[in-house]
């Protein structure tokens, strides 16, 4: 395996290339597709709304891991400068979400490679936006002959066996302007809409756990146009996240009973289904043999590119070096031995599946 430096090196790259929705991803694609040309793999290309994904294969019918290049925006305020180390930690926009599992996917077919164990890579580049990339590269037939589907997002080395469903809704309610001196000429659109919201409070109160319930967060809000004018128009805009025993038609009845049938336009701005892996799979258990006693099988409220990848069947799971809860955050960071760690795990359940199937 490489050393920690070599690890560390990639990871480094990674994170001073910008990679956001508003970046050139060009660079970025060119220094992953380079890596790889070096290492003689097939490499596919799927382009989705000018985001590409890239599948690169060493074999057939490997393990499929899976990591996206981009980031949210960097946002201000940091302490540290992107790529710097500190104390075993690199801190950078990117460098947990998810830069770290991408190098450790790398480092990893190095290894992977000379010792001729058959696996496949998948890299996106618009999972904060869209995941079209995902969408796209989902109809490659090594996610159809993969013995499992390994997304290397970070989860402190549990495995993510279950993801609630997403649905992101916009609320709009309309009334009728006039001079705020004469609210009797005009309807207004925000008293209308705060009504509505009062009735989803008991959907918007945070479940005494939030992993097993329905959460409902009323996240962006705009209407009216000046303060001597009664407003017209109002919109917000819903985030859901529900568990699998629900479905999102289910979930689209609940807020039309809490605030009526008519009086508003409600509609669906984008919704994921809720995807989950049996834990006593075989490609589970194998894994969580690899990364021992402290790793456990769990659930995460948030949506990762798992949900494209589902097939009936296909053993899919999350499970990644980083802390996922400074994912997004300032002074992002993670430990640079976890990407060293990262890599040798991916390269042990690469060969461990690659035994099982023989």
């Amino acid at each position: 395996m490489r050393s920690l430096g070599a690890a560390s090196s990639v990871l480094k790259e990674l994170v001073l290339l910008k990679s956001t929705a508003d970046d050139d991803i060009g660079p970025m694609v060119d220094y992953v597709s380079n890596r790889l040309d070096r290492l003689r793999l097939k490499t596919r290309l799927y382009r989705a709304a000018g985001r590409p994904a890239i599948i690169a294969q060493s074999g057939d019918r490997g393990v499929l891991i899976s990591g996206h290049l981009d980031t949210v925006p960097h946002g201000v305020d940091w302490e540290y400068e992107d790529g710097e180390t500190l104390k075993g930690h690199m801190y950078g926009r990117g460098v947990c979400d998810m830069k770290g599992g991408c190098a450790a996917m790398l480092v990893a077919a190095e290894k992977l490679v000379a010792e001729d164990i058959p696996f496949t890579l998948c890299f996106t580049t618009d999972e904060e936006t869209g995941m079209k990339g995902a969408e796209a590269a989902a109809i490659d037939e090594a996610m159809a002959t993969a013995p499992s589907i390994l997304v290397a997002e970070p989860t402190d080395f549990d495995i993510v066996v279950r993801e609630k469903g997403l649905l992101q809704l916009l609320l709009k309610t309309s009334g009728v302007s006039a001079h705020a001196s004469m609210p009797h000429l005009g309807e207004n659109a925000i008293t209308k809409m705060t009504n509505m919201l009062c009735e989803l409070k008991d959907l918007a109160k945070v479940p005494r756990n939030p992993l097993a319930g329905l959460t409902l967060c009323i996240d962006v809000i705009r209407g009216g146009t000046q303060i001597n004018v009664i407003p017209s128009t109002c919109e917000v805009e819903i985030d859901t996240r529900y568990p699998a025993n629900m479905t999102s038609d289910e979930v689209l009845q609940l807020i039309r009973k809490r605030i009526g049938k008519t009086g508003y336009e409600l509609r669906v701005l984008h919704q994921l289904d809720p995807v989950e892996t049996d834990p006593n799979l075989p490609a589970v258990k194998v894994l969580k043999d690899i990364l021992g006693k402290g790793s456990k099988t769990v659930t995460v409220p948030y949506a990762t590119e798992m949900v494209m990848f589902k097939r009936p069947g296909k053993p899919i799971m999350v499970c990644g070096a980083g802390d996922p809860e400074v994912c997004h955050a300032n002074d992002e960071h993670i430990p640079v031995a976890d990407v060293e760690r990262a890599a040798k795990v991916y390269v042990e359940y690469c060969k461990r599946m690659h035994t099982l199937a023989e």
